[in-house]
This record gives C-alpha cells, sequence and structure tokens, in this order.
C-alpha cells in the first residue's frame, strides 16, 4: 500500500471528507499514487509530495489512534484532488 507525504514534515496527505474527518487516501498500487501527486501538482498545490510504501496495518492503527479515516484506492480506479 502507498500514501502520500509531504517531503519537508513527513506529514501524510489527507482531505476533509465530507463529514469534516481527515480521510487518508491510501493506493494499491505507486502508479496510481504518482499520478495523483501529477495531479495535485497541475492544480498547483503547495506542498511537494512523494510516495511512501506503507503496511495497510499500520495505517489503520495510526488512523484510529489520531481520528483519522483512511479509505483504499484500488488499481485503476478514477479519483480526481478536491
Amino acid at each position: 500500500m502507498f500514501v502520500l507525504t509531504d517531503i519537508k514534515t513527513g506529514g501524510i496527505y489527507a482531505v476533509n471528507s465530507k463529514d469534516m474527518t481527515k480521510t487518508v487516501t491510501v493506493f494499491e498500487d505507486r502508479d496510481d499514487a504518482q499520478r495523483y501527486i501529477d495531479l495535485l501538482d497541475a492544480e498547483d498545490y503547495e506542498d511537494k509530495l512523494e510516495v511512501l510504501e506503507v503496511d495497510k496495518e499500520v495505517i489503520a492503527i495510526n488512523c484510529n489512534t489520531y481520528g483519522y479515516g483512511y479509505t483504499i484506492i484500488q488499481k485503476d480506479d478514477l479519483i480526481v484532488p478536491p
């Protein structure tokens, strides 16, 4: 599994869901994660992000600890940045 992290701070990229819960986007495929970064760059997203491989269980534990949600993007799912 892959997440996006801020190059400067190491923080994980998350967006607010409809219920205003911070939600981490988790990708099954590295290429899909990189394409999402490219879309963010095209929208002039201010932070520089990189792809980080992580264990799904680690993501779940950290999200539960900090009150975040997470969503898993399967290979070739279509998503667009907010």
